[in-house]
């Protein structure tokens, strides 16, 4: 595999000894040792790769961090290998450059509406062909969508939200997430409510200080973002109810929360996915690479969870690893190792 331009390189580790091993003297040793020989011989020898570049995201951001993550686990798995990260910015990006061949691999929010279109050719640049080649190789976390009220406004469920000034996202891609949610729940996004859009940081400001009713919120699996955690530790979040057979209906991936998963949750909610991130390559990926990088995450998944904890997530629920990435296919190679794994629950 081709290594990209413009990235982070890492430095190669010091191959392993090799090791040593004793033989014994005498007619007994030596059919010993040739039938040791014709065993090590008979063995198949394990597909190493020799490197790869991760598109992923701005510095720090979860997508950086995972790959950052990866590429210390292949490192380490093949010290003769060059793995390289590189900054950029976000899911277009990283399927540009992988269609380029300037990247082999990319996290990618595979689900996003963004995402979705690019498949379609919607919302492209002028020449650019749908993204059909992309193939997903394993899911690692869903980003949920919530809703939290302010104590005191009256706000349960979501019918309760008509009428009601709600902090909405700053941008349209926060609205494209979104918006099928509200919609699931018998809410128009911005008809039935007073809209005010409002960066993360203004939203939780803005909800503490009582100028807006109800915020857009989101975890990780089931891990909040750092701006809600710090809400919810000086003001009691009131968790607005959700229907789950409206999410299913309308083909939304539900995920259960549990009393006391969530601050101030004293009841079982549901969140829907609002998109996967995946770890994703061009579909012309030899079935042996694809297979190796599967095999190798997926049994080094421990070393992962270590800096990026929002993947324990899939580590409890090792669903979210095979989960859907409609229309995006997965990867010959990865649904061969999901398979061997018992985790591929679909046909094909």
């Amino acid at each position: 595999m081709s290594s990209s331009r413009n990235t982070y390189h890492v430095g190669e580790e010091a191959a392993p000894g090799a090791a040593k091993i004793r033989f014994r003297t005498g007619i007994a040793g030596f059919w010993a040792v040739c039938f040791l020989m014709s065993v090590l011989v008979a063995l198949p020898a394990a597909h190493a790769l020799e490197g790869f570049t991760v598109g992923t995201a701005s510095a720090g951001s979860t997508p950086h961090i995972l790959g950052t993550a990866m590429q210390q686990v292949f490192s380490k798995a093949f010290p003769e290998g060059r793995f390289e990260v590189a900054v950029t910015g976000g899911s277009i990006e990283n399927s540009r450059l992988i269609r380029r061949g300037e990247a082999n691999l990319g996290i990618i929010s595979i689900t996003g509406a963004a995402m979705r279109n690019a498949w379609l050719g919607k919302n492209l640049e002028p020449g650019e062909k749908p993204y059909r080649e992309l193939r997903t190789l394993m899911g690692f976390v869903h980003i949920i969508g919530h809703l939290i009220a302010r104590k005191g406004a009256g706000i349960e469920t979501f019918a309760d939200i008509k009428g009601k000034r709600v902090g909405l996202g700053s941008s349209l891609r926060t609205s494209a997430l979104h918006e099928p949610f509200w919609r699931s729940q018998g809410v128009a996004w911005v008809d039935d409510v007073e809209e005010v859009p409002l960066s993360s940081g203004d939203r939780y400001r803005f909800l503490a200080e009582g100028r807006i009713d109800a915020a857009l919120a989101w975890t990780v699996g089931d891990k909040l973002a750092a701006i809600i955690v710090d809400y919810t530790s000086a003001n009691e979040a009131v968790w607005v109810r959700v229907d789950k057979a409206g999410l299913e209906k309308a083909g939304l991936t539900a995920f259960p929360f549990e009393p006391g998963s969530l601050p101030y949750l004293d009841f079982r909610n549901y969140g829907p996915s609002l998109t996967m991130s995946a770890l994703t390559a061009r579909d012309d990926l030899s079935e042996k690479d694809a297979y190796t990088i599967v095999k190798t995450l997926h049994e080094k998944i421990g070393d992962i969870v270590v800096l990026l904890p929002a993947v324990r997530a899939a580590v409890e629920n090792p669903a979210v690893f095979t989960s859907s990435s409609d229309p995006f296919p997965y990867h010959p190679g990865a649904v061969r190792y999901w398979k061997e794994a018992g985790l591929w629950n679909r046909g094909g």
